[in-house]
């Protein structure tokens, strides 16, 4: 397998851009987190296929409803370090509840080898810089970004909470109709891109900043606060810390739209996933989390006493996957008085882990066993006949103890 990033070995200063992204990745992943994830639960995906890069919405519609796929930190981590295309992802901006936390307008120019290419990429960029002004003069704090490198341009503005979808689109809608006035050749998409949706409409997303999926570059962030000695485009680190570092505004007269937020959406981290470290899988209820018997799907204990130090102490030599009955398609007693499928558990479980911030890599929702070095669970009995002659009585023993304690609870309930 090649090394990551070895196509730009040849360019010391994109291979430099490169590791800087990738050394940003988990606080951009917080980052995106916090303020561009509209909804979890669909995506576009950018992939490879006999040489040509593609992009699918994820999940596939067969287990859109499972709930089993989702973005999480891991996978907007995977997003920004870039190691490969296929890791590249783009948003909804569109809420499952129609709400918008952020609007843009991308302008293309897709390309370059046209005669009049110059001159689209110039009016290109006047029509941004003018928006952006706009923007700027009415209290937004706009990220015009090079997008392409050759003369596409993406204008984001993050909002300060959620507001309804018909007002954000009004918004960036009136801020690009005058485009014909540059000399652009077509109206510029926007985002939010639909003024209303129906349910199970999933307009097209945008891609997040950073790697290029089919050229040799990175986003760049235009300074507005240059001075004449320094660079007007940021790139690697300083424009990273430039996007960090945007402030987010209220729409002027509109009010914010107030929903519950998932514990999921805030601040967290996680370890980047690493091949080389073994696979310990941890169970949830009574290990991670209190547990008294069961009470339901959408109640899980809060952490206990030490277990949030104990999993950052593991996770610095081993992948953590959760493996709990609540996710499994093969649970027992608790899946059947579950009112959630395993894919909304997993949910669950996930939106808990992400709150109370435990570093992990997976949940797991598949069928049987994963593979692991090595499995922690507070009803776990260990049996090793082959290296311990008197494994087989100790596991008899223990199993009738684990069983006398599980009955004792149940009576008590």
């Amino acid at each position: 397998m090649a090394a990551p990033f070895s196509e730009f070995a040849d360019d010391k200063r994109l291979l430099w851009i490169a590791r800087e992204w990738e050394n940003y990745s988990d606080r951009l992943a917080d980052w995106a987190m916090e303020h561009l994830v509209n909804r979890r639960d669909v995506w576009s995906q950018y992939t490879i296929s006999h040489g040509e890069v593609g992009v699918v919405m994820l999940p596939i519609k067969a287990r859109r409803k499972a709930g089993t796929d989702m973005v999480t930190i891991n996978k907007l981590r995977r997003h920004f370090a870039g190691r490969a295309v296929s890791h590249l992802i783009g948003l909804h901006s569109i809420s499952d509840h129609a709400t918008c936390k952020w609007f843009a307008v991308d302008v293309d120019l897709h390309e370059e080898q046209a005669v009049n290419a110059d001159e689209i990429a110039s009016a290109n960029f006047s029509a941004c810089l003018e928006w952006a002004a706009r923007l700027r003069s009415a209290g937004f704090d706009p990220l015009l970004m090079d997008s392409n490198g050759v003369g596409g341009f993406h204008l984001w503005t993050l909002l300060d909470g959620e507001y309804p979808l018909a007002d954000v689109y009004d918004l960036v809608s009136e801020l690009r109709d005058d485009y014909s006035d540059f000399g652009l050749p077509k109206k510029p998409e926007v985002f939010p891109p639909k003024r209303a949706v129906k349910k199970d409409d999933l307009p097209y997303g945008l891609r997040l900043p950073g790697r290029h999926h089919k050229r040799r570059h990175y986003t760049r962030i235009w300074n507005f606060e240059s001075q004449a000695d320094e660079n007007e485009w940021l790139e690697g680190g300083d424009a990273i810390e430039r996007m960090l570092a945007t402030v987010t505004a209220s729409m002027p007269g509109r009010k914010k739209k107030r929903v519950q937020h998932s514990s999921a959406q805030k601040k967290v981290r996680s370890p980047v996933p690493d091949r080389s470290k073994p696979t310990v899988c941890l169970d949830l209820d009574g290990v991670l989390s209190k547990y008294e018997g069961w009470d339901g799907p959408d109640v899980i204990g809060p952490p206990l006493p030490g277990a949030l130090e104990f999993v950052r102490e593991l996770s610095k030599f081993a992948e953590i996957v959760i493996f709990t009955s609540r996710a499994s398609p093969e649970s027992g007693t608790e899946g059947e008085n579950s009112a959630l499928p395993p894919g909304r558990s997993r949910i669950k479980v996930i939106e808990w882990l992400e709150k109370h911030k435990f570093p992990f890599s997976d949940v797991y929702a598949g069928a049987g066993k994963p593979k692991a070095a090595a499995f922690i669970d507070d009803r776990a009995v260990a049996c090793r006949p082959q290296v311990e002659k008197d494994s087989y009585p100790k596991a008899l023993k223990a199993v009738r103890e684990l069983v006398s304690r599980s009955r004792k609870t149940l009576d008590e309930n």
